[in-house]
């Protein structure tokens, strides 16, 4: 599992840097997680706390992180190929180790 702090859009950071009340009810209320959650048979895949991807697939062999595309192929319960675009969650060269471990 990988798991980042959200980045914030411009309006958030804004708010945010006032010393006000208003600023820091709005901080406390914008903390958001990023998620990559990868199990023997599922992949769920979580930005700013909504799930963009929540899917099943059939053979973890054939489940692949792309470096170049910065995307997961995999095949679904279909044997249909299938990607998940990674661009939203930033992720590291570490967390790259981390995800080829994983499949691996």
């Amino acid at each position: 599992m990988i798991k980042k702090t959200s980045e914030g859009n411009f309006s958030e950071t804004l708010m945010s840097s006032d010393k006000s009340l208003i600023g820091l009810l709005f901080f406390l209320k914008r903390k958001k997680f990023d998620y990559l959650i990868i199990t023997k048979q599922r992949i769920l895949y979580i930005i700013r706390n909504k799930v963009i991807k929540n899917v099943s697939y059939s053979n973890q062999s054939k489940v692949n992180f792309d470096l170049k595309k910065n995307r997961i192929e995999y095949y679904d319960e279909k044997q249909e190929k299938e990607y998940i675009e990674l661009s939203d969650l930033r992720i590291t060269l570490e967390e790259i180790q981390q995800i080829k471990s994983i499949l691996n």
